[in-house]
């Protein structure tokens, strides 16, 4: 009897225990790589931006980065400062990862003091903290998509889309490899953000409200161009142009509510207008001086298959989820209407960036931040296949786990080098296919972008 009942709470939890299986994989990995002992493994590249505002802050107390200036051979390379119009120095990017991160850099802040090590924003225990606030923030984001999907899908559904989504994505890259990078952290945000919209559009508290707002304020702030997620206001639950026009009539009846979201995101967004105000003089500045999008030439066929970087080559598990964006019509019909048009939106502008393959890292990274709401349609196409005979179900199965294991091998083939960061060719991947490490003639058949020709839209 004891064992009945075990294998019944063992059933209705498939999903809960895949999460807590995906998280113990994630923390093993990371102490196997212990990336905390190797400083430039945690703070690097775009991070060093992202992270800039809080040691600045709360170590220095100097946003306007004048410490930099006085000793630069040390602060420098910590920094990556840019000039600003006004003649102070500034980030280049956006503060919003840099409210994730706080937790723990208070958290690595104190260890520094109690253990002994240098309190500067940098020594180990900043490290090892900011490592495990991607854990921390992935399981957020786990907890919440399992929750979305419980909504619509069957537990061995769930559990499926969330192994494949996390473990068959380059978001294992993300959060084990550089999981200081801004993506593991929008992705939390974003399923917070969508299992809200569920609840908020059938009964639209004033709590629910305030926290779409302050949701819709960070992930903006982390990447602007997630504005797009607001279409999700708009249709979801949209089936059609008269169901449309009765979406903008509520949303007008209800204005209060919406210049209380407003209001919330404005919040969000007030610490980076007066920092842009106090470092430049203008409450909304643009930091990517000589970068920016070129929509009239989007790289559409590179983004999504080329060698260099394209994202269904490197991340092929994402072709069922573009696949199953037709199957939500069957049962899923909410979804469908804003599912694809934020799709072909993303799509759009992310391959719009002059740098379409977005410098480094594994695979097209700038995607991750669009796989919770891809996770759905994913989940709607493997349903439909599990609905099918046997011997279909069975293959899916294969697919799906080779899939897996095969995300899995290349991002130890990246970490190893046997996949380029910015230059692979078609020549560079066949040599290194089914190989951990790079031969000594893989490195003749790398070709480096143009970065300076990129950026004037070539």
């Amino acid at each position: 009897m004891l064992m009945i009942k075990f294998f019944n709470i063992i059933e209705k939890n498939r999903a809960r225990i895949v999460n807590w299986l995906i998280i113990l994989f994630i923390i093993n990995l990371c102490f196997d790589l212990k990336l905390w002992d190797q400083e430039n493994k945690i703070f690097y590249s775009d991070v060093l931006y992202y992270y800039s505002y809080l040691p600045a802050t709360f170590i220095h107390h100097d946003l306007a980065l004048d410490f930099v200036k006085k000793d630069p051979a040390k602060y420098r390379n910590k920094f990556w400062p840019r000039p600003s119009p006004n003649g102070k120095l500034m980030a280049k990017m956006s503060m919003g990862v840099s409210f994730l991160y706080a937790p723990f850099f208070f958290i690595g802040h104190i260890a520094a003091h109690v253990y002994d090590y240098e309190p500067n924003g940098f020594s180990k225990p900043y490290r090892f903290a900011l490592a495990m606030s991607a854990i921390f923030y992935l399981a957020i984001g786990l907890f919440y998509l399992r929750k979305i999907l419980k909504i619509y899908f069957s537990e061995w559904i769930t559990a499926l889309t969330c192994l494949s989504v996390v473990i068959g994505t380059n978001l294992l890259h993300y959060t084990t490899t550089e999981p200081t990078m801004s993506h593991t952290f929008v992705f939390s945000a974003t399923t917070v953000f969508i299992f809200f919209l569920i609840k908020w559009v059938d009964n639209p508290t004033y709590k629910n409200t305030i926290l779409l707002g302050l949701l819709t304020g960070l992930i903006t702030l982390i990447r602007p161009t997630n504005i797009i997620i607001l279409i999700f206001i708009l249709l979801y639950k949209v089936y059609s142009w008269s169901s449309f026009k009765e979406r903008i009539i509520s949303l007008i009846k209800e204005y209060r509510l919406i210049l209380l979201m407003i209001l919330a995101f404005l919040i969000v967004w007030i610490p980076q207008m007066l920092y842009w105000k106090y470092v430049t003089g203008h409450y909304i500045y643009y930091s990517y001086e000589g970068e920016g999008f070129f929509f009239d030439n989007p790289q559409i066929i590179s983004g999504l298959f080329s060698y260099r970087k394209g994202w269904l080559l490197y991340t092929p598990i994402m072709v069922f989820a573009l696949i199953g964006i037709p199957f939500l019509l069957r049962k899923q019909k909410e979804f469908f209407l804003p599912i694809l048009i934020y799709t072909i939106l993303n799509i759009y502008i992310v391959l719009s960036w002059w740098s379409w393959w977005y410098g480094g890292g594994f695979g097209l990274r700038a995607f991750i931040d669009s796989y919770v709401v891809l996770a759905i349609p994913l989940a709607a196409f493997l349903s439909w296949c599990f609905n099918q005979k046997i011997i279909f179900r069975i293959l899916t199965i294969i697919v799906i786990f080779t899939f897996i294991w095969f995300n899995h091998f290349q991002t130890r083939q990246y970490y190893y080098g046997a996949i380029h960061w910015d230059s692979m060719t078609k020549a560079a991947y066949w040599d290194s296919f089914g190989r951990i490490h790079p031969t000594i003639e893989f490195w003749e058949l790398l070709e480096q972008p143009d970065y300076e020709a990129a950026k004037q839209g070539k």
